[in-house]
């Protein structure tokens, strides 16, 4: 008997798009690498690199494009989770860790000011990256 897939992947996935789709319709093209980067894993990496691509060509920054960017890593990453069937334990990790980015953001944006020359956006994307590679290695 075969176990049923979860679809919780789809759910950042939509919202991803509409966000993509107040910047420009054409990034509508990117769904069907969003959809096979939900199953296939190396694909989805591409479509992350593809998202931030966009997001640097279009000038997009700020906590609109860390959202971008986070949703872009849950899409994925939930579509491992639920290739994997795992836990609710694991996807509760997960946004947690991608959840932990935006106030980490609006720290450095506060803290920007008193530095020189911080970049806040790229400071709360390595944050981002860092806070994934713990939760990723924490939970394997």
């Amino acid at each position: 008997m075969r176990i049923k897939r979860r679809l919780y992947s789809l759910a950042p996935l939509v919202l991803l798009f509409i966000l993509l789709a107040l910047i420009d319709r054409r990034t509508l093209l990117l769904l069907p690498l969003a959809l096979m980067g939900v199953q296939w894993y190396f694909i989805g990496s591409l479509f992350l690199v593809s998202v931030g691509a966009f997001l640097i060509y279009t000038r997009t920054g700020g906590l609109y494009g860390l959202a971008v960017m986070a949703l872009a890593l849950l899409a994925i990453e939930m579509g491992h989770l639920d290739r994997e069937n795992a836990p609710l334990e694991h996807y509760a990790v997960l946004l947690a860790a991608v959840g932990l980015a935006l106030p980490s953001y609006l720290l450095m944006a506060s803290v920007s000011p008193l530095l020189p020359r911080l970049e806040v956006t790229a400071l709360a994307a390595v944050l981002l990256v860092v806070l994934y590679v713990f939760v990723r290695l924490a939970t394997d």
